[in-house]
């Protein structure tokens, strides 16, 4: 079965949504920030217009590899729009685990974590900030409507990242802690680095290898981790350059005009989009050994 295909559709924005019995509340608030998100990027990539569907999904609905609770987009032919873009109904296991995981490796941490993201009752509840990632998947969508040709796996995610973060600065401040907190505290641990490097995969060629699956798939935990990384990289971009650094990317690798040169691509980040993002990457495998919260 096509995922969406039989889901409800709830009409007035400038995609088609879709949501799972039960799930109205939740669509309706991944479907306004994402029209508005929408706007923003359609303004800022010189009127690139995806055709998406916004499908928001309880977990009998959920058709993926990725566990339920960990949003993605998708361009695969056949499906009820060109592009789709899926997110959870509500709180998954896989929530719990990413912060579970944070609370093991980084309990000082974590009590930013648990500060941020309360569930009321003394627990962790990732919704607000998973409401926000809606945005990095919008990001995917324009990346490839847009024709974005990246030459690696990688630079996908910090490029969505980035939206993310110029979107939020940009228009929705009072939601900058929400975004960020969570992958403050997973970057800066030492203990949470150091199980990567031990027992998973931690170099940006090991994510370009394993986290399309082959012989030996990342697990999601390990992908959340990288993720940590690029959401700082981002961060650090925008707070250098601002929403200059989001253009420069988008102008660079459209349609192939800002192909990998001889001075190799860590030149090339650095002089046509950010010198913080070409230091960042080159500077990858020292960066993982921060200094940071234990």
């Amino acid at each position: 079965m096509v995922i969406g295909a039989g889901l409800i559709q709830l009409d007035g924005y400038p995609f088609e949504v879709r949501h799972s019995a039960g799930a109205l509340m939740r669509a309706k608030a991944a479907a306004e920030i994402s029209a508005d998100a929408y706007v923003y990027f359609r303004q800022l990539f010189g009127g690139v217009e995806p055709d998406l569907a916004l499908i928001v999904a309880d977990r009998e609905d959920w058709q993926s590899r990725q566990p339920y609770g960990l949003p993605f987009f998708n361009d695969e032919d056949g499906q009820i729009r060109p592009g789709i873009l899926v997110m959870p109904a509500g709180t998954s296991d896989f929530w719990v685990a990413i912060a579970e995981d944070l609370r093991r490796a980084s309990p000082r941490g974590f009590r930013r974590v648990a500060a941020t993201y309360p569930d009321g009752v003394g627990g962790v509840d990732l919704q607000a900030f998973f409401d926000l990632i809606t945005i990095h998947e919008l990001g995917h969508c324009f990346e490839v409507f847009g024709r974005l040709e990246l030459p690696t796996f990688w630079l996908g995610e910090i490029f969505a990242n980035l939206a993310l973060h110029a979107y939020v600065a940009s228009k929705r401040p009072a939601s900058l802690e929400t975004l960020e907190v969570l992958s403050e505290v997973g970057a800066r641990s030492v203990r949470l680095t150091a199980r990567m490097r031990a027992d998973g995969y931690s170099t940006l060629e090991d994510l370009e290898r394993h986290y399309t699956g082959g012989d030996d798939p990342m697990d999601p935990l390990n992908y959340v981790w990288y993720q940590y990384r690029f959401q700082r990289i981002a961060a650090e971009m925008f707070e250098a350059d601002g929403v200059d650094s989001l253009v420069r990317f988008w102008n660079c690798f459209r349609g192939g005009e800002c192909g990998v040169r001889a001075a190799g691509l860590v030149a090339l980040l650095s002089s046509q989009i950010s010198e913080t993002l070409g230091r960042a990457i080159e500077r990858w495998d020292e960066w993982q050994k921060p200094a940071g919260t234990r």
